[in-house]
């Protein structure tokens, strides 16, 4: 009998995981969490498609549900898609008609993961560094320029993630704004500010704009990431067309939304704990941990599903064919078991690096190592260049249950 037929008595309310309103006011949703954390290892919820869902919520717990992907599978439904009132296609059917990697499972996903793999590897991110922290002292420079007040979200944390991996892919300077707005109409549709189109026009769209630019690489191969896209192979059979458009959707959208919400986020917690800033500027070699500890408290994606294959058990809890776990990141990453004052910021955290702000096991970010590096050299250069931080107005949070943060951080920056 599958684990649907007997929900706990103590079930969440579902729009606390599928509603993304409830992530506009994080913090209450952490709250909200907490209250739940002692009912056992996952959280029951009811959704109208999946019936009961189990929401993991402690970090122990969805690392072993992440470690076994053959019990566990991502499947064709990797998420639980956005409410649309006008009756389009949710994102899930999108991107299966696409076949991005975050629906793809076992050897059929690591044979595509590996078309793009070495793109995003400590040696090629070495390489890329140096373009990094060139972006990175412009950012800074511009911020100097206007007294250090800012809109951090909207004037550095989108555009420079965007910039990098749009340049990786070659796509033209020019274009990123169209790319930047389609990308926010996809991940964040609930929002009212971000999301004024339609996510299935929008990823439409984007794969449109791919489906050119791979045309043209393989007409006129480069060294560019697009050119490896467009020319990739599995087992010396070219990729299949909704499978390589697949892999420029998911590396051009995620590869900067993510990091943006990342960056934006930690600015929010530094301008919140202030003395962490003056930590970084007394102590350089801080960045690196602090930029795990701003993924944690940020934790950009906020969930993915796992579908039950066969009987199992996890934490003494059992699971039957067809049953659904809602691996929830921001819920672990705050797990007072593993975490120290889980709400806090903690630049010198000895265990930030635990944070599964990027997900664990199969379906690791691809990009996890460029975003961390992103993060990394933002942060050395606010600590660098400026001697203080604080808000000048409140910090706004997406809408969105799926990929989302801070869309706006009023800022200044003490010079």
């Amino acid at each position: 009998m599958s684990t649907s037929d007997k929900t706990a008595t103590t079930a969440a309310p579902g729009p606390l995981f599928t509603d993304g309103a409830t992530f506009v006011d994080l913090e209450s949703w952490h709250r909200s969490i907490d209250g739940l954390r002692d009912e056992g290892p996952f959280i029951p919820f009811e959704h109208d498609t999946h019936g009961t869902v189990w929401a993991a919520v402690d970090l122990e717990v969805l690392l072993e549900v992440s470690r076994r992907p053959v019990e566990f599978a991502n499947t064709t439904v990797p998420l639980i898609p956005p409410k649309l009132n006008d009756g389009s296609p949710d994102m899930s059917e999108v991107s299966q008609q696409l076949k991005m990697l975050i629906n793809q499972d076992g050897p059929d996903h690591q044979a595509h993961r590996k078309v793009v793999v070495e793109w995003f590897k400590n040696s090629t991110l070495r390489v890329l560094k140096p373009a990094v922290d060139e972006l990175v002292d412009e950012s800074m420079a511009r911020l100097r320029d206007t007294g250090g007040d800012c809109d951090f979200s909207s004037e550095v944390a989108l555009p420079l993630p965007l910039r990098v991996i749009m340049s990786m892919l070659g796509v033209p300077r020019a274009d990123e704004p169209v790319l930047l707005k389609l990308t926010q109409e996809m991940f964040s549709s609930e929002d009212d500010e971000f999301g004024q189109g339609d996510p299935f026009a929008a990823m439409m769209e984007i794969a449109g704009y791919f489906t050119a630019l791979m045309q043209d690489r393989q007409a006129n191969p480069t060294d560019d990431l697009s050119s490896a896209i467009a020319n990739g192979t599995v087992d010396g059979t070219p990729l299949e067309t909704m499978t390589a458009i697949g892999l420029y959707v998911i590396i051009a959208t995620a590869g900067h939304d993510t990091t943006s919400f990342a960056m934006a986020g930690g600015v929010d917690a530094l301008a919140r704990f202030p003395e962490q800033f003056d930590r970084l500027r007394t102590d350089p070699s801080l960045v690196e941990n602090a930029a795990y500890e701003v993924v944690r408290l940020t934790s950009p994606v906020r969930h993915f599903l796992r579908h039950a294959q066969t009987e199992a058990e996890v934490a003494g809890h059992p699971f039957a064919p067809g049953d659904t776990i809602l691996l929830s990141y921001p819920g672990a990453n705050r797990d007072p078991a593993l975490f120290d004052e889980p709400h806090s910021l903690d630049v010198a955290r000895p265990n930030a690096s635990r944070q599964v702000g990027w997900g664990h096991g199969a379906h690791f970010c691809l990009g996890s190592r460029l975003a961390h590096m992103e993060v990394a050299a933002v942060l050395n250069g606010l600590s660098r260049d400026f001697t203080s931080i604080e808000a000048t107005g409140p910090t706004q949070w997406t809408r969105s249950h799926f990929v989302g943060g801070a869309k706006h951080v009023p800022v200044r920056f003490g010079t």
